[in-house]
């Protein structure tokens, strides 16, 4: 065991305690980086770059949208627009419908859309339900996180994960994945999966950060016409930063610019125009979240650097061996990327799977579009902890969610996706 690989042992076990423990998480990344370069997984450079990945400025704008809206009251506008949805049900009937809707809505969008931008994008909806309803923000954020999660499984395009699985059969000259594959498997997860989410929403772990009390607020009294107005142009902003995200996702638009250099003009030119006050803005925007994305981003680094993600992904697939059972296979390929991504993400997991499921599809001359699928579908179920998926760590520090609190919610969404894998893969994707 080189030293290398030692090193990201050890900044893996910091970085889950650190999250594990009372500690803020921004500490990750203080901890981390001086522990990293001393071990020599990581030289200077590398420690400075986790600061200017996309995440970090999708976080910034995520955060000062979120600011905006709720500067204007338009939080406020949405959070009664959901309620009037709702409006004839009362009690626990209302929660299930608002819970119903917001995983309809958001994993539908995840069919298209990559599903870390939809669950971001949705940040200042939730924020708006929880005030209104009294619901638990870090509930609804989970509960958002895995809806897009599940619904962004249903389509090539709709998650990291599948588009590196397929860019793993490209590279080799293999048949590429179309457009709806994912979707004899995805789908009936999706229906499956979903019926358990808003049905068994109590399960899901919340905490007293709904936000301020509306009682005796602003939320009864009348929206003057300068404030409906700045409402109309933050809205407008907001929906120009999510084309943008969408555009991004899709290229519909040759358009070079990141979607977050768009969001960033999109700001300067609210706060230029006096549409929403600076003060008022900035009041949310916390260092913190900046150094906590940092530290996520440099463990994933570290994962792939130390070769720790490579010896946990060989071990498991090792347990093959030579066999030609369908349904064995399936399972197996599944568990070893579900385990797997629980500990890295889950584009690096499909990332440096896909190639070893292409090398073991050659050896026994199987479909290799099959045992990728697999691993896709596995790699995926990035539901047991918050470092599985970006979506996960990008979402993470908006919340009051323990390290714990994913599995607990998330433990039979993976259930759900390997028994469903197992039983329908081989049929519609033989192996041989």
């Amino acid at each position: 065991m080189n030293m290398q690989l030692i090193g990201g042992i050890i900044c893996l076990i910091i970085f889950i305690a650190v999250l594990a423990s009372k500690l803020p998480n921004w500490m990750t990344f203080v901890c981390m980086a001086p522990i990293a370069v001393f071990l020599g997984v990581a030289g200077n450079s590398d420690i400075w770059a986790t600061l200017n990945k996309s995440s970090v400025h999708l976080l910034a704008n995520i955060c000062i949208f979120s600011a905006m809206i709720a500067a204007t009251g338009l939080d406020v506008v949405i959070g009664k627009f959901v309620d009037k949805m709702t409006s004839k049900a009362t009690g626990k009937i209302k929660e299930l419908a608002i819970f119903g809707i917001v995983y309809v809505i958001s994993g539908l969008i995840s069919f298209v859309l990559q599903n870390s931008y939809v669950a971001m994008a949705f940040l200042p909806v939730l924020t708006s339900i929880a005030k209104v309803n009294n619901i638990s923000l870090s509930k609804l954020v989970l509960f958002v996180i895995y809806s897009t999660t599940l619904g962004g499984a249903c389509t090539l395009i709709g998650t990291p994960t599948n588009v590196y699985a397929n860019t793993a059969l490209q590279e080799v000259g293999l048949a590429e994945f179309g457009m709806f594959d994912f979707a004899w498997v995805g789908i009936p997860i999706f229906i499956i999966g979903g019926l358990y989410m808003v049905f068994m929403h109590r399960w899901c772990p919340g905490y007293d950060d709904f936000g301020d009390n509306l009682e005796g607020s602003d939320v009864n009294q009348e929206v003057t016409p300068e404030q409906a107005s700045a409402q109309k142009k933050v809205l407008l902003g907001f929906l120009v930063f999510i084309l943008a995200l969408v555009n991004g996702s899709l290229k519909i638009v040759p358009i070079t610019a990141d979607p977050t250099l768009i969001g960033y003009l999109v700001i300067a030119i609210l706060i230029l125009t006096k549409t929403v006050d600076t003060k008022s803005t900035l009041s949310q925007f916390n260092g913190g979240f900046i150094l906590f994305a940092a530290g996520i981003n440099l463990m994933i680094a570290l994962m792939t650097a130390s070769g720790l993600g490579a010896m946990v992904g060989d071990a498991i697939i090792n347990i093959l061996g030579g066999t030609k059972n369908l349904y064995v296979m399936t399972a197996v390929l599944f568990l070893g990327a579900a385990i797997m991504t629980s500990f890295m993400n889950n584009m690096a997991c499909a990332g440096i799977l896909a190639p070893v499921g292409i090398s073991i599809a050659e050896a026994l001359g199987a479909n290799p579009q099959a045992i990728v699928l697999a691993i896709a579908i596995g790699a995926g179920c990035s539901y047991l902890t918050p470092i599985a998926s970006g979506t996960n760590q990008t979402l993470l520090p908006f919340t009051k969610l323990q390290f714990q609190d994913f599995a607990k919610f998330g433990w039979p969404l993976v259930i759900i996706s390997f028994v469903l894998c197992v039983a329908i893969l081989p049929l519609v994707f033989p192996f041989f």
